[in-house]
C-alpha cells in the first residue's frame, strides 16, 4: 500500500468517526425531546391532513391561521411524519439529518485547504453546543444551515452558473427562514468574486442573473399566499394587515432590532420572567456575543477562528472570505438585534467559526512554535473565562483551560507536537461536554440550547418559560376528553386567545383549535364581530382564557355570554398560584 492510499484511508477512518459522533450527538435519546416547540408541531399535525392546509403552512386544522414562518423546514418534517408516522421523534429526525449532513459538507467545504484542517472543521461543528441543541428540535435552523452551507460550496466553484444556482439556493434558504437567511449573501458574493476569473462584464452579467433568480425564488412562495383570495387561505401569523410580505418586513425582519409590539401575553410569573430575560435579552452592543451566556453555545474557538481569518488571508482568499464575511455579518446583526432575539440563532455562526478555527489551527502549525503557543494560550484564557464565568472560577471543569495553557507554555520550549496535541484535546473537552448536556439535559425545548451547568444540577435560568409553562394547562387529556363529548357540531373543538394554548389540543386530538389571536395572542386576525358571528353559526362553542390575561374586547364579549364551566368536570390537577385558565361555554347562553 502506498504512502498516499494509507493516508487516504486514514482520512476516511477519521471522517466517518467524526460522523459517527455528530449522529450520536443528534440521535442518541432524540425521542426524550417530545414534540420540542409545539406550535411548529401543531402545524406539522395540520398539514398531515391536506394538500391545502400542506400548501399555505396552516398552524391549525381548519386553516384559520398560518405559522408565522416560511414553509420548507415544516414541508420536510410534514413528509417525514407522513412517512413514519407523526410524533416527537420523526419531526425532530429531519433536522438531526440537516446537522450531520452540514458536518459532512464542511469537511467538503474545508477540504481544498487539506485534511487535517477539514477534519478538525467537521469535528468542531459536530460538537459545537449550539449546533447539537437545534439539531434536536424541530425549528428551522438547521435546514436553513444546510441550505447555507450548499450555496457556498456552488459559490466557491468561481464560474457563472454556480452564482445562479447558489442564489437559488439562498433562496430555498430564505423559504426556511426568511430574511435571516439573506445576511449570508455579501458571504457567498465574495467568496464567488474571489474564486472566479471572469472578467468584470462576465460577472455584472451573471451578478444580475443571480439577484433576479434569487428575488424569484425568496418571493414565489410569499407572493403566491398574498395572491390568494383572503377567505380562501389562512391569516397570515405574525401579521398585522394579513400579508406574508409585510411578516417577512416586520415581524421577521424589523422587529427583530427594535420591539414595536405590546409585551405579549398571558403575562409569566416574575421567575419566569426571569428565566426568559436571563437568556433572550443580553445587551445589545459590540461585546453582545462576548457574554458567557452567549459564547459558552458557539465561540469556544473564537481565538482560532480569529487567527484563521489573519493567517490564511493570502492563501486561500476565497474561503477565507467566504467565512469571514458570513461570520461578520452574522455577528453585527446578532450584536445589534434589539428586538426579537433568541440565543439558538448563534448556530448559524458555527460553521464559519469551525472552519476558520481548523485553518487557524494549522496556519500556526505551520508557522513554528511560537504562534502556536499564543494561539493555544489565547484560546485557553478564552475557554477559562466562558467556563469560569459559567461554573465559577473554582471549577475543576476551568482545569482544562488550565491544562490547554500549559501544553502552550510548553510548546514553546520543547518539541511542539506532544504539548501541542496535549493542548488542543484539553481545548475540546469543554465545548464536546457542553453538547452532550443537549443529550441528557435539554431543558427549554422551546429554545433549545446546551448548557453543562444544567446538566450538573446547576440552575442555568434556563428552565421552563411561558409558552412550555402554559401549553401544559390545555394538555390535559381530562379537558380534551370534556371538549370531544361536548362539542357538538362546532367546527373548533375549542378557541384560545393564542397559539400557545391552542397547540396542545391540535397535537393530542388533530381537530382544529382557534387561536384567535395568533402566535402570542396580538395579531387583529378577526374582530369581535366576527367572531360573534362564528358563535352564531355554531362553529365556536368552547373557548379557554387565561387568569391572569389583561382584559380586552374578546375577553370581555367572551366572559359577557359565556358560562364558566365547573374546573372540576374538566381539569385534572387544581390551578397553579397566578398561572390558570377559566374555560367558558358560549352554547349555553344567549
Amino acid at each position: 500500500m502506498t504512502d498516499q492510499a494509507s493516508r487516504r484511508r486514514i482520512e476516511w477512518a477519521a471522517f466517518a468517526a467524526v460522523l459517527l459522533v455528530a449522529a450520536a450527538l443528534r440521535l442518541i435519546r432524540l425521542e426524550d425531546n417530545g414534540v420540542g416547540t409545539a406550535y411548529y408541531a401543531a402545524g406539522v399535525r395540520s398539514m398531515l391532513q391536506s394538500v391545502w392546509l400542506f400548501f399555505y403552512n396552516s398552524f391549525d386544522p381548519a386553516g384559520f391561521i398560518s405559522l408565522d414562518k416560511p414553509p420548507i423546514a415544516f414541508w420536510i418534517q410534514t413528509v417525514f411524519a407522513a412517512v413514519l408516522g407523526y410524533s416527537g421523534w420523526a419531526i425532530h429526525l429531519p433536522q438531526a439529518l440537516a446537522g450531520i449532513a452540514s458536518v459532512a459538507l464542511l469537511y467538503r467545504l474545508v477540504r481544498p485547504l487539506g485534511a487535517p484542517a477539514a477534519i478538525l472543521a467537521a469535528l468542531l461543528l459536530a460538537i459545537m453546543p449550539i449546533a447539537v441543541a437545534i439539531d434536536r428540535s424541530n425549528n428551522t435552523d438547521s435546514w436553513l444551515i444546510l441550505f447555507l452551507l450548499l450555496a457556498a460550496r456552488t459559490a466557491l466553484r468561481g464560474r457563472g452558473l454556480s452564482l445562479v444556482v447558489a442564489m437559488a439556493l439562498l433562496g430555498l434558504a430564505f423559504n426556511t427562514k426568511m430574511l435571516a437567511a439573506l445576511v449570508c449573501g455579501p458571504a457567498l458574493l465574495a467568496g464567488w468574486l474571489l474564486a472566479g476569473t471572469l472578467n468584470w462584464r462576465q460577472r455584472l452579467g451573471w451578478m444580475t442573473a443571480a439577484a433576479v433568480t434569487l428575488a424569484v425564488v425568496s418571493l414565489s412562495w410569499a407572493v403566491a399566499f398574498d395572491l390568494t383570495p383572503q377567505a380562501k387561505r389562512p391569516y397570515a401569523g405574525s401579521s398585522h394587515d394579513n400579508s406574508m410580505l409585510e411578516l417577512i418586513i416586520m415581524h421577521n425582519g424589523l422587529e427583530r432590532f427594535v420591539r414595536n409590539r405590546p409585551t405579549p401575553a398571558p403575562t409569566p410569573t416574575p421567575a419566569q420572567t426571569t428565566r426568559f430575560v436571563a437568556y433572550d435579552a443580553v445587551p445589545v452592543g459590540p461585546l453582545r456575543l462576548a457574554a458567557p451566556a452567549l459564547a459558552m453555545q458557539f465561540a469556544w474557538t473564537l481565538p482560532l477562528a480569529v487567527l484563521g481569518a489573519v493567517f490564511a488571508w493570502r492563501r486561500r482568499r476565497a474561503q477565507v472570505a467566504l467565512w469571514s464575511v458570513w461570520a461578520l455579518t452574522y455577528a453585527i446583526v446578532y450584536s445589534a438585534a434589539g428586538g426579537i432575539f433568541h440565543g439558538y440563532y448563534l448556530s448559524t455562526l458555527g460553521p464559519p467559526l469551525a472552519a476558520l478555527a481548523s485553518i487557524g489551527c494549522f496556519e500556526l502549525w505551520k508557522r513554528g512554535s511560537t504562534h502556536l503557543a499564543v494561539g493555544l494560550g489565547a484560546a485557553a484564557l478564552w475557554q477559562g473565562y466562558v467556563a469560569g464565568a459559567s461554573l465559577g472560577w473554582t471549577s475543576a471543569w476551568v482545569g482544562f483551560p488550565a491544562v490547554a495553557l500549559l501544553a502552550a507554555m510548553a510548546a514553546q520550549w520543547r518539541a511542539k507536537r506532544p504539548p501541542a496535541v496535549i493542548g488542543g484535546v484539553a481545548l475540546l473537552v469543554l465545548p464536546a461536554f457542553w453538547s452532550l448536556s443537549a443529550v441528557f439535559a435539554p431543558g427549554n425545548l422551546t429554545l433549545p440550547s446546551a448548557s453543562l451547568p444544567r446538566w450538573l444540577g446547576i440552575d442555568d435560568g434556563r428552565g421552563p418559560i411561558l409558552s412550555r409553562n402554559w401549553g401544559a394547562l390545555t394538555d390535559d387529556p381530562k379537558l380534551q376528553a370534556f371538549l370531544k363529548e361536548h362539542r357538538g357540531n362546532a367546527r373548533f373543538l375549542l378557541a384560545a386567545p393564542n397559539a400557545l394554548l391552542a397547540a396542545p389540543v391540535i397535537i393530542r386530538t388533530g381537530q382544529p383549535a382557534m387561536a384567535f389571536g395568533g402566535f402570542f395572542g396580538n395579531d387583529p386576525v378577526m374582530s369581535v364581530d366576527a367572531f360573534a358571528k362564528a358563535v352564531e353559526r355554531g362553529e365556536v362553542r368552547f373557548v379557554v382564557l387565561a387568569t391572569n390575561r389583561r382584559t380586552r374586547d374578546f375577553e370581555r364579549w367572551v366572559r359577557t355570554h359565556g358560562t364558566v364551566v365547573d374546573p372540576s368536570l374538566w381539569r385534572s390537577l387544581p390551578p397553579e398560584p397566578r398561572r390558570a385558565i377559566v374555560l367558558y361555554d358560549l352554547g349555553t347562553k344567549s
